[in-house]
């Protein structure tokens, strides 16, 4: 009833804030559903993907807490599908960010491999590269991605087909390549290891073994492990390679079915591809006198490059955009901070004084009640020893009686040794009854606890780890008896008492070296003493 009290406010601020948690979870839950969804969609439909993401409302760092190194992750990937540099490089470097702060360790891991390969491919950074690069390792390595660095492992032998050093990076990827074929859970970076092999051996003029090992590059067309569309971009790129060769070489045979396979995979083409297509059929119908189709075809690049800048001033006015509505929800937040700031403190003064009188009434009230739970307590076992005793006295005094008849039948003997042995027996038979005299079946500490209430009832309060014989061994030494005397009262041996007070000494903390046990009882049961005299 007491209890009642400070629990019922306690439990309707517990529901109102329970309840305005849920409302808000509720909602990042709905838009946490749209990260799933895009991911899902990520590898094969990068526009529905891209659509599930932009449907999450903003500010996206208070709606999808938590997710926000994902959601930028999966934006890098749709813009990297889209040519949008500026975009990736944006959207990868925030992905880093909350990776740290989320420690995703395995998204903060593929975003600095993006972030290394977007600054040496693009900026041609090759110390700042170098920086990503590392880092990748080092997240990758704490998420225990085997998988992922593996791939930093590639990017060494990347850096050097880049530097044009197509040598010493054929040489590192054999180092390895047996080892990225094992990793049969992802094919992706045995298909990575066999593009720079054959376009190194292109570059180098060996076609004989550029054909060989894109090949073998077909033959993991239909590897699930790799997503269709992420094995078309490396086909695609490769088939552009062998026609620049071709063309170099003035095959136009060759160069024309080249030109067609690459033409076939036009929707996989990135903007280096692009380019690509568009300048070899240039050339290619500039050879064979076809300048009406070769005009179409410069058309076709002076079209894309427009188109490519184009993209690039939107990038520029979509991250221009952010940063103002970033400004201005900086802006709205703080005022908004400014005027919560004071409710807060309004608020809080208020729940800290009722917090105040409620502790203050539930203090007094509790003691109170505690107070009466001991009272009553005193009471009823007063009560029920009172009734014992009654019981028990009446018990001694036939006993007393019995002793007496017994002590007058030794007096008249006449014979002297019989006497002595008389007395013997009756001493005896004495110290054996003295336990159950009372009451037959009741325990030594019941005996004793009924004549000294106080003692027990304290002991009982402030050692309750204590069992009934440790009480009675307490109980003992408080009244001043030796090992050897107390053992002859429990009808034991000394050794097992002074084990008995080892064991008592162990569960009392405040008994130390400087104090004993017999010192710490005669102290802590002084009153009780003085109540029992």
């Amino acid at each position: 009833m007491f209890n009642s009290y400070p629990k019922g406010i306690v439990f309707t601020f517990v529901l109102f804030f329970s309840f305005f948690s849920l409302f808000a979870q509720s909602n990042k839950t709905e838009f946490i559903k749209f990260i799933d969804s895009a991911a899902s969609y990520i590898d094969e439909n990068k526009k529905l993907a891209n659509v599930y993401l932009d449907s999450i409302p903003k500010p996206i760092d208070k709606n999808i807490e938590g997710r926000l190194a994902e959601y930028y992750q999966l934006k890098g990937i749709i813009n990297d599908d889209f040519d949008e540099q500026t975009l990736v490089f944006q959207n990868f470097m925030q992905a880093l960010k909350y990776a740290k702060i989320e420690a995703d360790y395995d998204i903060a891991g593929m975003s600095s491999l993006e972030l290394f390969y977007n600054i040496h491919l693009v900026k041609q950074d090759s110390v700042l590269a170098l920086k990503y690069l590392n880092e990748a390792e080092k997240y990758y390595s704490l998420s225990n991605n085997t998988n992922g660095l593996a791939e930093v492992k590639q990017m060494t032998a990347y850096m050097a087909l880049n530097n044009k050093n197509y040598f010493k990076s054929n040489a590192i990827i054999f180092k390895d390549l047996e080892y990225y074929k094992s990793i049969e859970d992802d094919a992706y970076y045995y298909m990575y290891a066999l593009f720079m092999l054959t376009t190194n051996y292109t570059n180098l003029g060996d076609i004989d073994n550029a054909h060989k090992y894109f090949n073998h590059l077909k033959k993991l067309k239909k590897n699930k492990t790799i997503p269709k569309s992420l094995y078309n971009k490396h086909e695609v790129t490769l088939y552009g390679a062998i026609a620049n060769f071709y063309f170099k070489k003035n095959n136009i045979d060759s160069l024309q079915v080249y030109l067609q396979k690459f033409g076939s995979l036009r929707k996989a083409m990135n903007d280096h591809d692009t380019r690509n297509y568009f300048r070899l059929n240039f050339d290619y119908y500039d050879r064979i006198k076809d300048f009406d189709t070769r005009n179409a075809f410069n058309d076709s690049l002076r079209d894309f490059e427009a188109l490519q800048m184009n993209k690039v001033l939107d990038a520029s006015i979509q991250i221009n955009n952010e940063l103002i509505d970033s400004e201005n929800l900086l802006l709205k937040e703080t005022k908004k901070k400014y005027l919560n700031r004071n409710l807060f403190i309004a608020a809080l003064l208020v729940l800290l004084f009722l917090a105040g009188f409620v502790s203050m009434r539930y203090k007094k009230i509790k003691q109170s009640f505690k107070e009466f739970n001991k009272r009553d307590k005193e009471f009823v076992f007063l009560k029920k020893n009172h009734e014992k005793l009654q019981v028990k006295v009446h018990g001694l005094e036939d006993y007393i009686t019995e002793v007496k008849k017994e002590v007058k039948n030794i007096a008249v003997l006449n014979n002297q040794l019989e006497q002595r042995n008389r007395i013997k027996e009756l001493y005896k038979k004495i110290h054996h009854n003295s336990s159950t005299i009372l009451a037959k079946g009741e325990s030594h500490l019941e005996l004793i606890n009924d004549l000294n209430v106080s003692f027990f009832s304290k002991i009982n309060v402030l050692h309750p780890e204590l069992n009934s014989s440790e009480q009675i061994i307490c109980y003992y030494l408080f009244t001043g008896f030796k090992n050897k005397e107390i053992a002859a009262f429990l009808n034991t041996s000394t050794r097992a008492v002074e084990s008995k007070r080892y064991r008592i000494t162990k569960k009392i903390d405040g008994i130390t070296n400087s104090v004993s046990l017999v010192d710490y009882i005669n102290k802590v049961f002084e009153e009780s003493k003085q109540n029992n005299t």
